[in-house]
């Protein structure tokens, strides 16, 4: 290198290979969150889905946020992009770590209430971080674009009075290739999910799933609505690519090419309509408002008199294409049987002629399937979201405390226990659980109240705005007679009706990994579309140590390691836990035991060892081995008192203590007064599940109190008046205290407003 010693030159191209191996590791990192993220799932964890995708997103955010330090190390450089979306994700963030300082359950606020992982802090933190790393390293994902000059580096500041530099700007048209290259991987990846998801249908792994998976697919999100909201999220993006394309040229590539990208719109909506999601039919109806209402707008204002906008090259494509989607749907139906009556050949035919009656309708149309009562089946699944929206508004409004900050971020499972109204009882999930509230919007005032709400539609809104600023400066440019940038506009128009859906979709459901990299990353690519305004950096010059770089490297390692253990921990789990399911708890035992060696602060492996040990110690005392079923029934004492520890609002953790100590009170029966404490502790974190009175019934019933139990079967039946076991222990309890006329007349009171028709009664009634 002209003009420099050879130590400065070596120096100089150390650092360069360094910052390229940084900047391609960077790159990787979002590759893989497009790419790979949607398609990952083993059959070898406890949550197939959602856990290793959360998992992957932590590995790359440790993997991005561990090269960009060592960059910004090695450039001399803090480089952090500034942009209009700042201020609105900084509050939204600080509402999600207030709420988890002060949160019912720390433990589920940081890392996400297990079997879902997305929502907790940690997650929220690695979205934000994936945030800045794209949009500060925007320039990487240019084309040819993998390090800086080495005129770049000789010349870098080394005075702290340099405090800040503006970044060189590229032309804009580059961003839009950047970003197109990245909507690229996900589409292709995309297509790879739909693809599988059409295999489904046709059954190439109904044998798998306990669910009916041909009836209403999920490919490998793992929820028929999640694939529906990542699909509509994605349609935009593939018509986008073939107005792209019509709009370039003639060319008969260029025409092949906006054929397959329409063609992929058209298997996403497919697959759309094979999940049978109605919120994700309503997310692709506003998607298709956005998306072609901002086309239309770029049509029209463009001054070109002579030419009538049938004529534009647009216009046959987007017709044929709405065709094809009525087609598909006047074929297969929506998924909606009030719809489908109108839509489709066999609702019409029904309704038309007038000849079967409603249910035969439904049996016609190919939209009446079973599903989730949540959806589709059992109680209808507007009246159970009623009851769990009830019990959001619920939590919130509790205390002040609730009110501004909530119950703690992402504990919305052990709020909805304790404020769900009584009315959830009679629907067909009463005895489910929910880890959210079916809707983000009241999901986040339950648990982080008006602070986390507020900054959350801030967030939402800021971005809203953003896009609209830039479409109208588009369409402003269009009214001068500039030729139109149908790449940056489509883009633009696409990731808005994308986004967008997505707020349709969280309304009905809540958001999952991918979608919330969607909602983060979505926005970072419109800002990272323009090469100005938007693109100011705060940069600080500094002079780190040259240890600097191992520190953070070995702190990158450490973490990815932590999060290799802790995967490995889970698999570890979700083995013990199906031993223990198929009765093999000396099998069950050894793998709980390594999972908590791996990840001793996860209570869900503590729990679980719990109800392990307490079975081995009533077989050793069946085996007539009683220091060892002493020594079990301790530390299955032990290991539940170290999940409640971790976890003191877990309802669940109190039933299954309360399993321990009846398990156990074959060994003494004192421990029946422990299982009854136990319960009634439970019964103050839950006050309106009547399982919970039943079951107290039958434990205080056992005790002797038969006066109790009677009072907690009354309670538990005043809760939920269907209740059939109750009926039947009131029955027992009068017959054994000798009350023939109580007991008969519960027996009439089920047969006359229950189920007339139950044998069982009737028999016991005679």
């Amino acid at each position: 290198m002209r003009g420099l010693s050879p130590r400065v030159s070596h120096g100089i191209l150390s650092r360069m290979a360094l910052i390229t191996w940084c900047n391609r590791l960077i790159k990787a990192g979002f590759y893989v969150a497009f790419g790979i993220v949607p398609l990952l799932l083993t059959p070898w964890n406890y949550e197939l889905f959602e856990y290793n995708k959360m998992m992957a997103v932590y590995a790359i955010t440790a993997v991005v946020a561990t090269a960009w330090l060592i960059k910004m190390v090695k450039e001399q450089h803090i480089r952090v992009a500034r942009t209009p979306l700042d201020i609105p994700i900084l509050l939204f963030v600080a509402s999600q770590l207030i709420s988890a300082l002060f949160s019912i359950d720390p433990h589920v606020s940081w890392f996400g209430y297990y079997s879902r992982f997305n929502g907790g802090v940690f997650s929220i933190l690695s979205y934000t971080l994936l945030y800045y790393a794209f949009v500060t390293n925007k320039d990487l994902f240019l084309p040819g674009n993998t390090s800086y000059s080495v005129q770049t580096l000789a010349s870098a500041p080394s005075k702290k009075k340099d405090k800040k530099t503006q970044p060189v700007h590229h032309p804009a048209p580059l961003y839009a290739e950047a970003v197109i290259r990245l909507l690229s991987i996900s589409l292709m990846t995309a297509a790879v999910v739909a693809i599988y998801g059409v295999l489904e249908r046709l059954g190439i792994d109904k044998h798998l799933w306990v669910q009916d998976v041909q009836n209403r697919v999920f490919s490998t999100l793992g929820q028929p609505n999640w694939l529906a909201a990542y699909l509509v999220a994605l349609v935009p993006v593939a018509l986008a690519s073939g107005v792209r394309h019509i709009m370039t040229s003639a060319e008969k590539k260029y025409r092949i090419k906006a054929a397959l990208s329409l063609l992929l719109a058209v298997l996403f909506f497919v697959v759309l309509l094979f999940t049978r999601s109605r919120s994700g039919l309503l997310g692709f109806a506003v998607m298709e408002v956005i998306f072609w209402g901002l086309l239309s707008l770029e049509v029209i204002t463009q001054r070109q008199p002579k030419q009538p906008h049938s004529n534009h090259p647009l216009v046959k494509p987007a017709v044929l294409l709405h065709i094809i989607f009525a087609l598909i749907v006047f074929v297969n139906g929506t998924g909606t049987p009030a719809l489908d009556k109108w839509v489709t050949f066999a609702g019409l035919k029904t309704t038309i002629t007038n000849v079967t009656n409603t249910t035969k309708t439904q049996e016609a149309t190919p939209s009446a399937v079973a599903g989730p009562a949540l959806e589709v089946g059992g109680t209808e699944s507007g009246t159970i979201r009623k009851y769990v929206w009830q019990g959001a508004i619920n939590a919130w409004n509790s205390t002040l405390k609730t009110k501004l900050i909530g119950t703690g971020t992402e504990t919305f499972a052990f709020a909805f226990y304790e404020f769900r109204p009584v009315e959830h009882n009679n629907t067909s999930e009463w005895d489910f659980l929910y880890n959210k509230a079916h809707n983000e919007y009241l999901n986040y005032l339950a648990t982080t109240g008006v602070f986390g709400l507020g900054s959350y539609l801030l967030f939402l809104g800021s971005v809203g705005w953003l896009i609209i600023t830039k479409i109208r400066k588009q369409l402003a440019v269009n009214k001068n007679n500039i030729p139109s940038d149908y790449t940056r506009y489509t883009i633009y128009s696409s990731l808005f009706a994308g986004w967008a859906s997505l707020l349709v979709t969280n309304f009905f459901g809540f958001s999952v990994v991918i979608l919330q990299i969607f909602l983060f990353l979505f926005p970072a690519m419109i800002v990272a579309l323009d090469s100005n305004d938007e693109q100011k950096e705060k940069i600080i010059t500094i002079k780190p140590p040259a240890w600097m770089v191992w520190v953070i490297l070995l702190l990158g390692v450490y973490t990815i390691a932590r999060l290799g253990s802790y995967w490995y921990a889970d698999t570890l789990y979700a083995n013990g836990y199906r031993l223990i399911r198929a009765g093999l708890y000396g099998q069950a035992i050894p793998a709980l035991n390594s999972a908590i060696a791996l990840n001793r602060a996860e209570p869900m492996y503590h729990d679980e060892l719990a109800n392990g040990y307490a079975t081995l110690s009533v077989a050793a005392f069946e085996g007539n081995n009683s220091t060892q079923a002493a020594q079990l029934a301790a530390l299955a004492v032990e290991e539940s008192t170290k999940a409640l520890s971790i976890s003191p609002r877990n309802v669940n953790f109190y039933k299954t203590r309360t399993k321990v100590y009846y398990t156990l009170s074959a060994l003494e029966p004192s421990f029946n007064a422990k299982a009854i404490e136990a319960l009634e502790a439970a019964l103050t974190l839950s006050p309106n599940d009547p399982k919970i009175y039943y079951n107290l019934a039958i434990l205080v019933g056992r005790d002797g109190d038969t006066n109790g139990a009677i009072g907690h079967l009354l309670k538990a039946k005043e809760l939920k008046p269907n209740y059939r076991d109750v009926y039947y222990a009131l029955w027992v309890f009068y017959t054994e205290e000798q009350k023939p006329a109580e007991a008969r007349a519960i027996l009439e009171e089920y047969l006359t407003k229950i189920d007339p028709n139950d044998n069982d009664f009737q028999e016991r009634l005679k």
